[in-house]
């Protein structure tokens, strides 16, 4: 009879213990777990935009606090995009900038993303963008071979005309 109580409070002492090092390993850690609800945003955003790393862009993807815009062609696009992006490459800025700005209204990260680590649109499209009076515009560097690589969502489908005036930026397959 004597032993239950002493097996109990070892294995109480074994959780506490447990416990205490757990909390106190995330707490040490970089990227330790929030355990409480934030006050502030996991992910620090430059006001004056740049570029942006992959983990934060997958967070601001899965919190829904970003909007991306693919820069690669029509063709990359269809073949599989970010899911949820918009088609928006720089040299249709000028004829569907006005049509895609409403969607951008409300989102802490404009993201813009093209292929490889030399694919100048994604930078272009930024440009374009911070001209046009967008804040918090973030180029995704070699972003969409990032975002396979995490195996990220991803979405395939026909840039199909869906905007005033039959204007293409939207994925017809992808709920949007």
């Amino acid at each position: 009879m004597r032993l239950a109580p002493k097996i109990i409070s070892q294995s109480l002492g074994v959780i506490v213990l447990s416990a205490a090092l757990a909390f106190s390993v995330n707490a040490l850690r970089p990227d330790g777990l929030p355990l409480v609800h934030a006050a502030q945003s996991a992910v620090q955003l430059d006001k004056s935009g740049g570029e942006i790393n992959i983990k934060d862009a997958a967070l601001l993807f899965i919190t829904g606090r970003a909007v991306f815009l693919d820069a690669r062609s029509q063709l990359e696009f269809e073949m599989s995009h970010i899911q949820g992006a918009l088609w928006l490459p720089p040299r249709e800025f000028a004829a569907q900038f006005q049509d895609i700005k409403p969607r951008l209204a409300g989102k802490e990260a404009v993201i813009t993303y093209c292929d490889g680590p030399n694919c100048p649109l994604s930078a272009m499209l930024a440009q374009h963008l911070r001209g046009a009076g967008v804040k918090n515009v973030f180029v995704l560097k070699d972003g969409w071979a990032l975002w396979q690589a995490e195996r990220l969502p991803i979405a395939k489908g026909k840039a199909v005309s869906g905007l005033p005036n039959g204007q293409e930026g939207i994925c017809k397959d992808c709920g949007q």
